[in-house]
């Protein structure tokens, strides 16, 4: 892989990090007066892992967005929320990293299509739908403060409190009632 103005090649970094296999090189992307230099891997344990100066932390991918670019702007969090790692294109990582975060995007990136809306309740904190999805039913809860988006391809998104996602291709093709329990939390 060349290096491009986005990424620089740490010549020397491995070492700062005693869990980088020798054959890895380690890339610093910067954005301005802040970089970092990782590694990143899945474990045994099913989780992501950012090794970096600071040591080794787990961490969960967070998509920073657009949806038209699902493998750009990755922000790799701890589980106090704090930034470990952001990652502004895939291509920049190096094989192994490459590889981790893909399967992690992969298992992220599962998204259920909405087919009908059968019952929207609030309750508390809580917005809770009921819905008919492509692979059967659901029932997942929203706060209420979270509103469907509307992607660029103009399908509406829900993220239930887990972090799941639910799209809605087309809401002009649902049912009437499924419509109108929709649009009444839609913008």
């Amino acid at each position: 892989m060349q290096p491009n103005s986005a990424v620089t090649v740490l010549e020397d970094a491995a070492l700062a990090f005693s869990a980088v296999p020798a054959d890895v090189a380690v890339y610093q992307e910067g954005s301005g007066a802040r970089s970092v230099a990782c590694f990143i891997e899945r474990r045994r344990d099913g989780r992501l892992w950012v090794i970096d100066v600071r040591g080794e932390t787990p961490v969960e991918l967070v998509r920073a967005f657009p949806w038209t670019a699902p493998t750009r702007y990755l922000s790799l969090r701890d589980a106090s929320g704090e930034e470990r790692a952001f990652v502004s294109d895939l291509r920049v990582l190096d094989a192994a990293s490459r590889t981790a975060l893909e399967a992690a995007l992969a298992q992220a990136g599962f998204v259920l299509d909405i087919v009908r809306v059968d019952s929207v309740e609030e309750d508390f904190e809580l917005r809770t739908f009921v819905v008919e999805t492509e692979h059967g039913p659901r029932r997942f809860q929203t706060p209420l403060d979270a509103w469907p988006r509307e992607v660029p391809d103009g399908a509406l998104v829900l993220q239930d409190v887990y972090g799941d996602l639910y799209r809605i291709r087309d809401a002009r093709r649902l049912d009437p009632k499924s419509r109108e329990l929709l649009w009444a939390f839609a913008d």
